[in-house]
């Protein structure tokens, strides 16, 4: 009798793990600690679903899971030139937006609002934004005239090496598409002529090339940088200045000193932006549909950008959390809005391009 009753237990602590693994699933690829879990879940119990959260540390990684059909997501979230990409090689779906009431093209941020409505054809019907920003220059400002040699010279410090003094350490975000965007910007700003970040003239990638030949960097790496300009093992390094608000939040909250800062260029400058979007390899469309129109929900989206610490591009959301005390020191820091920036998005320009950009990278690394 006691083994049947044990036997009858375990069918039944069997049985509601099967009922909860019956629950719709709804796959994600997103970035690493680039959404509120709290929400998350709260959208799980709204709609009686799992959410499984995947990540992925660059667009290219992203592309990668949806061409080659890695997973089967519903949701992904790249970078503006990934999505053209995607949407080139009919890598998306085209979103129904009878399906996300809470969409609506004035309710974004409007110099955002005007950069989409300049970007590929059709971008609007097929990604939602998420958040945006810029690059920047992170800097250790506890060592001695570093603020001053980046605020004054922005773009130069990566590039002129009799500015440096030899006890200032530089660092290069290790993805071909920045170093080169870098590259670009100074040349730019020691130059007449304005390059575009999307040229596609073979001279230009021969001069940038040269440059980053001849770098003096002392670190590569992409989320690596932040923290150790944070730790005081790396001066000056360029960051996506989700990065860095990424860092300072977290200093802010704990009530740790802030050895560190960002420098904003506003002349000449890439602007990016994520959003959400549906690949082909989605199987629960519906669903995926209620998703982005849960996280466009105002307080939903309020509550988002507070806990991710990156800028809204809802203009609703911004101004709200202007005013939010929690995060004060943060939303106005001159670099948090992305609006101020005289800047281009990155488009897709091409495998040719990207191959050419992926080799000039290579060579810059063996040096």
């Amino acid at each position: 009798m006691r083994k049947i009753f044990v036997f009858l237990s375990l069918l039944s602590a069997l049985l509601v793990l099967i009922g909860c693994d019956n629950r719709e699933k709804l796959y994600v690829l997103n970035w690493e600690e680039y959404i509120d879990n709290e929400l998350v879940r709260a959208f799980e119990k709204e709609n009686n679903v799992k959410v499984v959260l995947d990540t992925a540390t660059s667009n290219e990684s992203m592309y990668n899971k949806i061409k080659n059909r890695a997973g089967k997501y519903d949701i992904v979230i790249p970078s503006d030139y990934m999505i053209e990409r995607m949407h080139q090689e009919g890598l998306l779906i085209k979103l129904d937006y009878s399906k996300i009431p809470n969409y609506g093209i004035s309710m974004f941020d409007s110099k955002l609002q005007e950069l989409r409505d300049n970007y590929f054809p059709g971008n609007q019907d097929y990604s939602v934004p998420y958040f945006w920003g810029s690059l920047g220059i992170m800097y250790n400002k506890k060592k001695a005239g570093v603020k001053e040699l980046v605020e004054t010279h922005e773009w130069k410090v990566f590039f002129e090496r009799d500015l440096i003094p030899s006890n200032v350490s530089v660092g290069m975000y290790d993805s071909s598409r920045d170093a080169v965007a870098a590259a670009i910007l100074y040349l730019n700003s020691i130059n007449e002529e304005q390059i575009s970040l999307n040229t596609t003239n073979p001279e230009h990638y021969d001069r940038v090339e040269d440059l980053l030949k001849n770098n003096f960097f002392s670190q590569w790496g992409t989320d690596e940088l932040k923290t150790a300009v944070v730790s005081q093992n790396l001066d000056i390094a360029l960051v996506y200045s989700g990065d860095f608000f990424d860092q300072y939040y977290f200093l802010l909250e704990t009530g740790a000193e802030i050895t560190f800062d960002l420098h904003m260029p506003l002349d000449g400058n890439n602007i990016w932006f994520d959003a959400m979007v549906i690949p082909n390899t989605a199987t629960k469309i519906d669903l995926a549909h209620k998703f982005i129109n849960f996280f466009l929900d105002i307080d939903n989206a309020i509550q988002n950008t507070i806990h991710v610490g990156y800028c809204s591009v809802i203009d609703e959301v911004y101004q709200a959390v202007l005013e939010d005390e929690e995060i004060t020191d943060l939303v106005q820091h001159p670099a948090y809005y992305p609006g101020n920036v005289n800047g281009e998005i990155y488009r897709h320009l091409g495998q040719d391009i990207a191959l050419r950009m992926d080799d000039i990278l290579t060579k810059a690394k063996i040096g």
